[in-house]
């Protein structure tokens, strides 16, 4: 769905994607700004790497639609979008005719807002993991856009804004047309 509009050249680099039955167990050994090593084993459903492959967990997969608006899938497949210009970091290289100005006023923003929101403790219709890092925001903003398009429109006007302009879709004009809630009521 998310190159539905675009060309199949928005996946050019990698061609492997690896699914496993259940849950996966990422081990890894990183730095953090303060310079110590941390080592981390953390159980994921998915997982994207720059010039490498897709990692989803099979059973994560299948449960698209069970949890309002999450989707591992469109989730990882948005990072590899992201990565197309380097390491993820919520700004995927934009089309002619769209500002990057634009983008990062309306994402930092959203973002910003978004994190107070979700530290305040407060409700949102959009998972809090978006509070992650830009790249998670973007990622799971654009689960959210696929799967629950009329929260993200009533919650993010302006970002849903661009991400119409960037996938070339609209879903939730899909889905007024096929008769379903665009807001995700009645679409599970």
């Amino acid at each position: 769905m998310l190159i539905l509009n675009l060309d199949l050249d928005f996946y050019r680099g990698w061609s492997e994607v690896i699914v496993y039955p259940g849950e996966f167990v990422a081990e890894y050994d990183y730095m953090d700004h303060d310079g110590v090593q941390h080592h981390v084993e953390e159980p994921m459903t998915g997982e994207s790497w720059l010039a490498g492959p897709v990692i989803l967990s099979w059973e994560d997969a299948e449960r698209r639609g069970e949890v309002q608006g999450y989707n591992v899938v469109i989730h990882e497949f948005a990072h590899k979008l992201d990565m197309l210009n380097g390491a993820a970091n919520g700004c995927p290289p934009l089309h002619a005719g769209m500002s990057r100005d634009e983008w990062t006023r309306v994402f930092d923003a959203a973002y910003r807002h978004f994190c107070e929101r979700v530290e305040g403790g407060e409700e949102t219709g959009i998972d809090p993991y978006a509070a992650e890092a830009p790249a998670e925001f973007f990622a799971v903003l654009s689960e959210a856009f696929f799967e629950i398009p009329g929260i993200v429109r009533a919650e993010h006007p302006e970002v849903y804004g661009q991400l119409v302009a960037f996938y070339r879709q609209d879903p939730g004009m899909r889905l007024a047309a096929a008769g379903e809630s665009a807001a995700g009521v009645g679409a599970r």
